[in-house]
């Protein structure tokens, strides 16, 4: 039973509080209308005016943003150079133990190599040359042998 009567008496203080905003609705068009255009005009100005300060406090606080992402940005670009700086000299410490080990141990480097091709590549070339030499001296050699028989045949037979 108490249930039924808190549900009417709420039902009932819900109408009446709904009724009293249309009236305060009804109210202000009464008012606006009375007032005019003055009323409008003024609720414009203050729309205008909350309009503006909205928007100054939005530039303010994307300023204070915008600054505050390129203070953190620099740190980051900071804090990244002095660690690729760190790397690149502990890579430069690592590069020149390992290239003192290998020296120890005999291995040749980079330009060692390159200097061996180097020289083969001219041992080529020199053996090119000398074979190229020594094929034109038989050559040579060959058409002398052939001519001598035919000077020695012909000293041979005084007939001819």
């Amino acid at each position: 039973m108490k249930a039924g009567l808190f549900e009417k008496q709420l039902t009932h203080n819900v109408r009446d509080f709904a009724r009293q905003i249309w009236l305060a609705g009804l109210g202000a068009f009464a008012k606006s209308q009375q007032e005019g255009g003055k009323f409008f005009d003024a609720l414009v100005q203050e729309g205008q005016a909350v309009d503006l300060q909205m928007k100054q406090a939005a530039d303010a606080k994307a300023s204070q943003m915008k600054s505050g992402v390129d203070v953190l940005k620099n740190k980051v670009e900071a804090l990244r150079g002095r660690a690729t700086g760190t790397w690149n000299k502990l890579e430069q410490v690592f590069q020149t133990r390992v290239a003192h080990a290998l020296r120890q141990l005999g291995v040749p480097t980079r330009e060692d190599i390159q200097q061996l091709f180097e020289q083969m590549d001219r041992l080529s070339q020199n053996i090119q040359e000398l074979a190229d030499a020594t094929a034109a001296d038989a050559k040579a050699r060959k058409a002398r042998i052939i001519k001598a028989p035919a000077a020695a045949t012909r000293i041979a037979d005084p007939v001819a």
